[in-house]
């Protein structure tokens, strides 16, 4: 590679995240411009973000750039790619794809029933977890794995999966070099495609039908990526991993993320967002999943670690919002489920009253980076909770504010990392707002 490949990451991210916003990966996914070179499942998910670039070898990303340059080339690969990458890249036809067979055979499997629960489990060569991923069968569900990683591009926010790659380079050597010790990776088929599991108990052998579903990894993504790249360097490689399946709700999935996780102190914070009995979780759900786009300007924009079109704002930041502004106290302070949605639906009609005068102001919302920055959105419950004790929407107020704006060069967005005396002084400016 010429540069930095995590600055190609970011770029084909961004590129992705616009052609989606425009409709136009399901005509990628359709394109046959690539199909020589990389299996369809696989391709699939790449495009649709439920694959992190990291589990592609060099060749394999040479060819998504391409795909993702058919309409309008946005990313020079000359500018990426050596000469030498671009030649082998177009040369190894054969090497990079597999046939897909839709039905997946695991053998000599154990049926565990505990409860209501049942799951299944059996080991899994390494070089069978090498085909799975390259036909496309696994994926990488964000809303079923460990918190992912803000990334910001102009006035776009997007979520990624969060990929050490030092962790997986330590476990490809470990692999190749036969001191890897072996223990046990999960991958979990969602409870509506049940059906298409069949456990024979006499044979012990388990088929599962992809045929309209992927596997999510939900457990072992990093030495799932280990396994793919110690196979690269040395297909002939022998070994096994012990392989759980699950079929659980994204709920019970992510439930299972915060039990496996309860000894990653770091994990903690991120952890609360895939928590659905915590009450700051289910109070930011509510405001991002109430109503609809027409009737709440904060719908979907909240990352609850998934990609949306648009999100505005991480969890993490708007939970900081509610505690600069005052809100987390009213949350705490309260157990009263009507009173903790008369405080939601507050936020969301004070928000949405907001940006509907500022749209009346002929401010482009989407293409206004202040309007869209996560820490303008998160300084804002400053501002709005200043006016929770009397539920007043002041819109004149709201008007005369949209006026300075466009005038005015004053910033009202933070820099990350965020500093302590920055947020201090921005909060001040906020709760002075909307004052005349």
């Amino acid at each position: 590679m010429k540069k930095d490949i995590k600055e190609l990451y970011n770029k084909l991210s961004f590129r992705l995240k616009d052609l989606n916003d425009l409709g136009k990966i399901k005509e990628l996914i359709d394109s046959d411009l690539i199909d020589e070179y990389l299996n369809k499942g696989m391709q699939t998910k790449i495009l649709t973000l439920n694959l992190p670039f990291e589990a592609l070898t060099i060749y394999e990303l040479f060819h998504i750039t391409r795909l993702v340059n058919l309409y309008e080339i946005k990313i020079d690969v000359e500018e990426y790619f050596t000469d030498t990458e671009i030649t082998n890249a177009m040369q190894n036809k054969n090497n990079l794809k597999l046939e897909v067979n839709q039905i997946i055979a695991f053998e000599n499997v154990l049926q565990i029933k505990n409860n209501n629960d049942e799951y299944w489990v059996c080991s899994i060569t390494l070089k069978q977890i090498y085909e799975l991923m390259k036909m496309g069968v696994l994926g990488y569900n964000l809303d079923s794995q460990r918190a992912g990683i803000l990334k910001k591009y102009k006035n776009e926010t997007m979520v990624i999966p969060d990929i050490n790659e030092k962790n997986v380079q330590e476990i490809k050597r470990d692999m190749i070099n036969k001191k890897f010790l072996s223990n046990m990776i999960s991958f979990n088929i969602l409870p509506e495609y049940n059906y298409k599991l069949e456990y024979n108990s006499i044979n012990k052998n388990l088929l599962v039908n992809t045929n309209i579903f992927s596997i999510d990894i939900i457990d072992g993504m990093h030495r799932i990526m280990g396994c793919v790249r110690a196979i690269e360097e040395n297909p002939d490689l022998q070994g096994e991993l012990l392989l759980k399946i699950t079929s659980m709700s994204l709920e019970r999935a992510r439930m299972f993320i915060i039990q496996e996780s309860k000894g990653n102190v770091q994990n903690k914070e991120h952890l609360e967002k895939y928590n659905p009995e915590n009450k700051i979780t289910m109070f930011i759900n509510n405001i991002n999943k109430k109503g609809s786009e027409k009737t709440n300007i904060l719908y979907d924009k909240i990352d609850m670690g998934t990609n949306t079109p648009f999100i505005w704002i991480p969890f993490e930041l708007f939970k900081r919002g509610l505690i600069l502004s005052g809100f987390m106290d009213d949350i705490s302070n309260t157990d009263n489920k009507k009173n903790l949605e008369k405080i939601e639906e507050f936020i969301i009609d004070w928000f949405t009253k907001f940006y509907e005068i500022a749209k009346d102001n002929n401010i482009k919302i989407c293409k206004n980076e202040t309007f869209t920055d996560s820490t303008f959105v998160m300084m804002l419950l400053i501002t709005c909770h200043k006016y929770i004790a009397t539920r007043k929407i002041d819109t004149e107020a709201m008007c005369s504010f949209m006026k300075k704006f466009k005038t005015t060069d004053t910033k009202y967005t933070l820099k990350f990392p965020i500093k302590n005396r920055q947020e201090t002084i921005m909060a001040k400016k906020f709760e002075k707002l909307l004052e005349v």
